[in-house]
């Protein structure tokens, strides 16, 4: 195997896979939940909006706002999955934020388009409307193709 490659286990198979559990949620496993995982996500989040403040107001508030739009807790969940369950489970949260990420960029492209354009509320309610169906739309592909 070559440096820097990383080896898949045969049972996770690649990321355009189909997937064989659905996502799903469970009260019951808040109870599950460490403080120190709680803190370390804490943590990344206000990190990553700290330098995006320090940022904003030594070059400029547009640059800043590129790093506000960095999932600051990503890295850290992501970390913590595939550490208490397996990369299997830290891909599927990737892969949800990634049609996360696809449904916010809908939500900024139509608001940009429309807040000068119709009063506020008629434009963020298009912005939440390119939202839901980014959201959707990429959730059925992601799991349902």
């Amino acid at each position: 195997m070559r440096q820097g490659t990383v080896r898949r286990s045969e049972e996770e198979g690649p990321i355009t896979a189909r997937v064989q559990q659905r996502p799903g949620f469970s009260l019951a496993e808040l109870r599950n939940v460490r403080p120190r995982d709680l803190a370390l996500r804490f943590a990344a989040g206000a990190v990553t909006s700290v330098v995006a403040g320090l940022v904003s107001n030594g070059v400029s508030a547009r640059v800043g706002g590129f790093l506000l739009a960095f999932p600051a807790i990503l890295a850290a969940s992501l970390t913590l999955v595939e550490e208490q369950e397996d990369s299997a489970e830290a891909r599927e949260d990737s892969r949800g934020a990634a049609v996360g990420g696809c449904a916010l960029a809908a939500f900024a492209a139509v608001a940009a388009l429309t807040l000068a354009q119709m009063s506020s509320v008629a434009a963020l309610a298009l912005a939440t409307a390119a939202w839901a169906l980014g959201a959707l739309g990429g959730y059925l592909l992601a799991w349902f193709r």
